[in-house]
């Protein structure tokens, strides 16, 4: 057979191989196309370089996959880690300045459930490749820093810190394994009483460390009058430490609590049992909601151990602020040792 036949039967063949492999040379090797928290598809054909963070749990979770340094924009409420705050502002997270945005020319904005809709529509609109990050719980949250990791050519970094988080929560559940979980109440403001309920970042928290939501019977946040506190009277009271939204350096609902006398029939109160708990730990769904687990699990289990080893009437009249460690209660001097 003429060997220039053979060559011209299988040139077809030949052309249509070749035309893959230079499409697969022309076409951005690293374009992905994720799903976000709100169902929109977004596809990134290069690696994003600028990043714009609209919420301080998002820009927590790129400073933990080791991104911080293509952040170029984040809001006025950002203030972890402290080299956040010689990024520039783009506005508050719930009022974002769009022209701001658009002046740090990013490649990628990762906004949350708190930023406007509007908002969110109209950098879409401005041609902006926008990432809506959401989490409603711990595992949605460990979903998302994948979802981040991804886009972000961090994946492997993603991965690490994933494994991480889910292996000091297995932990926590191993030792949540209390023969009578107490009831906790979750606070953020006292006046009026506002509490989390269910479907809840603070749920989760309380849920995983061994506690019983008391207020698990409401949808999200909301308000509850005095007389329905009372009647929960929960075994546990968390507060917001500070002023409820920021670290300032009086805890105002722990001073409510102990010192209003119309909240002094609660058993928490009583007992010494009302902790301030650090806001943005228990409150941001980024990494550090897993330090508010292990610290409220701290609480929980100490609190089940005073139960069996002293009267909880004895107990001295304590501070109960736990900002990043736990103070543990004493009963006396001869007392048992408390599990750390």
């Amino acid at each position: 057979m003429n060997p220039v036949c053979r060559i011209s039967e299988f040139y077809p063949g030949i052309l249509l191989v070749m035309a893959v492999v230079l499409g697969c040379i022309i076409l951005p090797v690293t374009a992905i196309t994720i799903t976000d928290d709100t169902g929109a598809t977004i596809t990134l054909n290069a690696m994003p370089i600028r990043i714009v963070s609209l919420a301080p749990s998002n820009t927590e979770i790129l400073a933990s996959l080791g991104l911080l340094d293509r952040v170029v924009g984040v809001t006025t409420v950002d203030n972890y880690p402290p080299e956040v705050t010689g990024i520039p502002s783009i506005g508050d997270y719930s009022a974002v300045s769009v022209e701001k945005v658009v002046a740090v020319r990013p490649d990628l904005v990762i906004a949350s459930d708190i930023t406007p809709k509007e908002t969110v529509n109209r950098l879409r609109g401005l041609g902006l490749p926008v990432v809506v990050v959401s989490p409603r719980n711990i595992a949605d949250m460990i979903r998302d820093i994948g979802v981040i990791g991804n886009l972000t050519g961090a994946k492997p970094q993603a991965e690490l810190l994933s494994a991480n988080l889910s292996s000091r929560l297995s932990a926590v559940a191993s030792s949540a394994q209390i023969s009578q979980r107490p009831t906790v109440a979750h606070v953020v403001w006292n006046d009026p009483l506002y509490v989390s309920g269910n479907d809840t970042l603070q749920d989760d928290v309380i849920v995983r460390a061994g506690g019983v939501n008391v207020f698990a019977g409401r949808n999200r946040w909301g308000t509850v009058s005095l007389e329905e506190f009372l009647m929960k009277n929960p075994d546990i009271i968390l507060v917001n430490e500070g002023n409820g939204m920021d670290l300032s350096t009086k805890d105002m609902i722990l001073d409510a609590f102990m010192n209003n006398l119309q909240y002094a029939s609660l058993s928490a109160v009583k007992n010494h049992q009302v902790y301030a708990v650090n806001s943005d730990l228990i409150s941001r769904s980024g990494p550090r909601v897993v330090d508010a687990v292990e610290q409220v699990a701290r609480i929980i289990r100490t609190v089940s151990a005073e139960r069996t080893a002293c009267n909880p009437a004895a107990f001295p009249r304590l501070p109960q602020r736990l900002p990043d460690s736990l103070l543990l209660l004493h009963c006396s001097d001869s007392s048992p040792a408390l599990p750390s």
